[in-house]
């Protein structure tokens, strides 16, 4: 049976798009001769496969279910023993006597590089400390974010693939570095929830008996599968990322961990990436043109074709004995299965002793069973990304908060102020509280992305706890429905604090871009009554605030994101101001629903859905720049309790070749008159100066933003840099950008390969992406 495979052929509208034609056999790249970097682990594992049976090396491709969320096969008589692999990006999952950690999302809104590398680094020791071989993340771009209903979103960092690149990148190497294996995740073009992988069991959105209809096909053109899309996980892969998970949608209309064009093409050789491609839980549709195209481990293998399962009947035990049999009859070659196992194997025992490497202590079918604790004192860091994150986007005077001693009263209003009435693990896997009223704080979103907290630290109880010795009588309404309550609570204080929140979760699409449980209702009433009503927003992405954000008497707004289990501590220094906020918006928040590009998320029910990804590189903030969009706030935008001033914008050529990537790239490219060999080797810096003008200490994120020459097809700015300085007042410091190679460079379709463009470059910096304070033009080819 032959295979339907991409080849960039046709030109249309002058860019090439993926076409298909009926090739026999796979164009499957194979691991370079020594592994890339990992020298050590290559060499290992060759010699293990050497000594294996074709059902031995098949046992390690097939996954299974266990103590663990998904097992690699073993073989005993050789001492390769069982990989445990674990959810979720935000910790440990479904695990206990661990830490829930900030959402990438949270993470990315500090823009502050120690601090991804620190979430990293704490994230892959809990991992390793609980025995687990890969850990399933990070969301290294898929979904990106193209649109803001994405109800993963909050998972990965950012819609911009530069702020997605760097925290990934970050990530990985951090994470690795402790010795567990990163699984970048999920690749490619995955940006819907709705009809990603049509069961009709529990997806909300299927209406077609089982497995009649296909996933959502997400179609885009090479120009921006290279420089949206691929981007960030070409970051994960310099990093050094053991391996990568396929996604559960299509691909310009082959399933993702099929596609020869992205796996084989894109990822293994382009990006020349030497780990394994391991399918979502239940991605794996076939087995001969998935081993060709691509996918090197089915998961969960042979777990979803049990007895008891809910999937049991629809899929077949893909890979195992089926995939045996393809070798042994030649369909599938014994090289190309070598190639399965090696680029398993190689990371592995490159970062991992056998001999001395913990031992799985989860079982994620009986969460009560006594296990180690991990946790360290990840909740001072935990603490500092909520703190970080904070983003104040309107200050009319109501931040920041007197000393409590001089406050009588504090009105602490909403349901997300307050501890959840079911308890912490109420949500994630064990429940559906998180979907119904009165849950409490919202500090994380749901699905596998969840983790257990040891505790919450709530906004309620850290701020009584602060003002407890001589502060204000604290006024509290913790639910949503009970306006008249709320507004009387309100009237007889100083001050109101109201929290709201918007929900998001894996399997499904936000329904609408609002608060949660009437949130944006109650806001109203609070402020008719309070002079000084301050609004405080738990969310995984962009909401409309158009009802209330113009009432005068909402005098502050602050952005608190998802902030893990540390959420009230890290609120209230900022709120007394302790600290100046310093978060910046990671995505755009726009005026209305239909100032984004239309029909982001595919919802009409056909057998074959097909999204097509006609706004091309306009994500998020190019789309609103490109068509002239106002937005209520844009990109990078954070205000702070002091004031910064941006001197003038200089340039200087200062080549440095690459000494940043973990597993060298293969991306093509076009020399710019010097002797680097890489697309990352740096080409130029460029700086300017910041100063604290205010009275207060205050960090500020200097961002740079590039225009490309006019005769090329790009958004009219894109972020190529950003570095975050803590000045005291009156200090001055100077933020560096260094860009490379790929920084300055645009896809050529035609060629190839990456390429910098003849004409006039602009550089901009500032402190968001409209807030543009010192500009540059330069030529650099």
């Amino acid at each position: 049976m032959g295979k339907i495979v991409p080849t960039l052929l046709l030109l249309v509208h002058g860019a090439l798009v993926w076409s298909y034609e009926l090739r026999a056999e796979s164009t499957s790249s194979f691991l370079v001769a020594d592994g890339g970097s990992w020298t050590t682990g290559f060499a290992k594992a060759k010699a293990l496969v050497a000594k294996m049976t074709i059902e031995e090396k098949v046992n390690i491709t097939t996954g299974y279910t266990g103590n663990c969320v998904g097992f690699t096969g073993e073989v005993p008589r050789l001492n390769v023993t069982a990989v445990c692999l674990q959810d979720g990006p935000n910790g440990v999952r479904p695990a206990r006597r661990v830490s829930q950690f900030p959402a990438g999302v949270t993470t990315a809104a500090t823009w502050n590089r120690d601090l991804m590398a620190a979430r990293g680094t704490a994230l892959g020791q809990e991992f390793h400390d609980k025995g687990v071989n890969i850990w399933l993340g990070p969301v290294a771009g898929g979904p990106l974010g193209r649109s803001p209903f994405g109800g993963r979103n909050w998972e990965g960092f950012s819609p911009d693939s530069y702020l997605t690149g760097v925290a990934s990148y970050l990530t990985v190497k951090n994470a690795q570095d402790q010795g567990v294996i990163t699984c970048a995740k999920h690749y490619i073009g995955y940006e819907q929830e709705t009809f990603r992988n049509p069961y009709n069991l529990t997806e909300v959105y299927s209406v077609f008996p089982p497995l009649v209809q296909t996933p959502i096909s997400s179609n885009f053109d090479d120009k921006t599968a290279h420089e949206v899309y691929l981007w960030s996980f070409a970051e994960a892969v310099r990093a050094g990322t053991g391996a990568i998970m396929c996604s559960y949608n299509e691909v310009n209309q082959t399933h993702s961990c099929s596609d020869d064009a992205t796996l084989n093409g894109l990822l293994k050789t382009e990006l020349a990436f030497q780990g394994a491609v391991i399918s979502d839980w239940g991605g794996t549709w076939d087995t001969e043109s998935f081993a060709l195209g691509g996918l090197d481990i089915s998961m969960p293998g042979t777990g979803l074709n049990i007895p008891g399962s809910p999937f049991f009947g629809l899929f077949g035990a893909f890979y195992g004995a089926e995939l045996v049999a393809l070798v042994e009859n030649g369909t599938v070659s014994e090289a190309r299965l070598d190639d399965m196992v090696l680029r398993t194997l190689t990371p592995i025992l490159q970062h991992q002793d056998p001999n001395t490497y913990p031992l799985p202590t989860i079982n994620v079918n009986d969460l009560n069973k006594p296990t180690n604790n991990v946790r360290r004192d990840h909740y001072t860091l935990i603490r500092d990304i909520g703190e970080e994150a904070l983003t104040l986007v309107k200050n009319t005077g109501g931040l920041p908060l007197p000393n409590p001693a001089s406050m009588q009263s504090l009105a602490v209003i909403g349901e997300d102020a307050s501890a959840s009435p079911y308890g912490a693990t109420s949500c994630g896997d064990t429940g559906t509280a998180c979907q119904i009223e009165n849950n409490g704080t919202m500090t994380i979103g749901g699905g596998s992305g969840w983790a257990y907290p040891p505790y919450t630290i709530d906004p309620l109880a850290a701020i009584n706890a602060f003002v407890r010795a001589d502060g204000p009588d604290i006024n509290a309404h913790l639910e949503n429905w009970d306006l008249a309550a709320a507004a009387l609570q309100a009237s007889r204080s100083e001050t109101a604090l109201v929290f709201i929140n918007a929900y998001a979760q894996e399997g499904a699409d936000r329904h609408n871009l609002t608060s949660f449980s009437n949130g944006d209702a109650l806001v109203k009433p609070v402020a008719a009554v309070n002079n000084n009503t301050i609004v405080i927003l738990h969310i995984p992405g962009p909401v409309i605030v158009e009802d209330w954000i113009d009432l005068e008497n909402v005098t502050a707004v602050l952005i608190a994101h998802l902030p893990g289990q540390e959420s009230g501590n890290s609120l209230v220094p900022v709120l007394w101001g302790q600290k100046s906020p310093s978060g910046k918006l990671p995505y755009t928040v726009a005026k209305d629903v239909s100032d984004w590009p239309p029909n982001n998320i595919v919802s009409d029910p056909v057998l074959a859905p097909q999204a097509n990804f006609t706004e091309k590189l306009l994500i998020d903030y190019k789309w609103f720049d490109a068509k002239n969009i106002t937005p209520r706030w844009e990109f990078g935008f954070g205000l702070s309790y002091t004031t910064f001033k941006f001197g003038e914008l200089s340039l200087v050529k200062s080549f440095k070749a690459d000494n940043t990537s973990v597993q060298p790239t293969a991306e093509p490219f076009v020399k710019a008159g010097d002797s680097g060999s890489s697309m990352y080797d740096v080409l130029y810096t460029a700086s300017v100066r910041v100063t604290n003008t205010g009275k207060v200490q205050g960090a500020e994120v200097a961002q740079l933003y590039i225009s490309f020459p006019t005769s090329e097809d790009e958004p009219p700015n894109l972020l190529r840099g950003f570095d975050k300085l803590d000045l005291a007042p009156g200090q001055s410091g100077t933020a560096t950008f260094d860009l490379t190679r790929k920084d300055l460079s645009v896809w050529n379709v035609v060629d190839q390969r990456w390429e910098i463009p003849q004409g006039a470059f602009t550089l901009s910096a500032g402190a968001s992406s409209r807030d543009l304070r010192a500009v540059s033009t330069h030529k650099f080819a």
